[in-house]
């Protein structure tokens, strides 16, 4: 299915279901522009490519990189373990059209601790351009883990998914949440 106004951009770094990933989603990213950034181990996807990126970082880098190469108005965040509900793209990129909304979340199956997936989400491309600024800043802030064990709060704390939804709302922004469960590869 072709999405005009859509970019998917996925980092991949040493995937262990990959070729799962290719045939399972293959519906989305044969049609449609579809950027990789390329940490080591995504060589099978390189024929999907609109444009394939080849260079060594961290997930958050490679998502940034990949951002800066979009031309179209939306973007579908789709790492590089997971299958999106076909009614999902379609439902969230009708709304993102519409102008309902800035970004459009969904959650894995099952859904661990509550939280809304950023993994597979849709977004306005301006909006998370601007936004995204993952990791954010360690606080200087130590919890207590175990006996003597401590981490820095932004360990501890402050995953992706949380960070960058509460970073769309703080700002203003506009979140539709689907009723969908998008499926992790094992």
């Amino acid at each position: 299915m072709r999405f005009d106004s859509l970019t998917i951009v996925t980092p991949v770094k040493t995937p262990k279901h990959l070729e799962n990933f290719v045939k399972l989603n293959e519906w989305l990213l044969k049609p449609n522009l579809f950027i990789v950034i390329d940490s080591g181990g995504g060589e099978i996807i390189r024929q999907y490519c609109w444009k394939y990126i080849k260079k060594d970082m961290s997930l958050w880098e490679a998502r940034k990189l990949g951002y800066a190469e979009v031309q179209t108005k939306l973007i579908l965040n789709l790492d590089c373990d997971v299958v999106p509900p076909e009614n999902y793209v379609k439902e969230a990129y009708q709304i993102l059209q519409e102008d309902q909304a800035d970004a459009v979340s969904i959650h894995f199956q099952p859904i661990y601790t509550g939280h809304l997936e950023f993994g597979v989400s849709l977004w306005k491309t301006e909006i998370l351009r601007r936004l995204y600024d993952y990791p954010p800043k360690p606080v200087e802030k130590l919890i207590k883990v175990g006996k003597s064990e401590w981490v820095l709060a932004f360990q501890s704390g402050f995953c992706e998914c949380s960070y960058m939804w509460a970073k769309l709302i703080s700002s203003g922004g506009r979140l539709e949440t689907l009723p969908y469960r998008a499926k992790h590869l094992k």
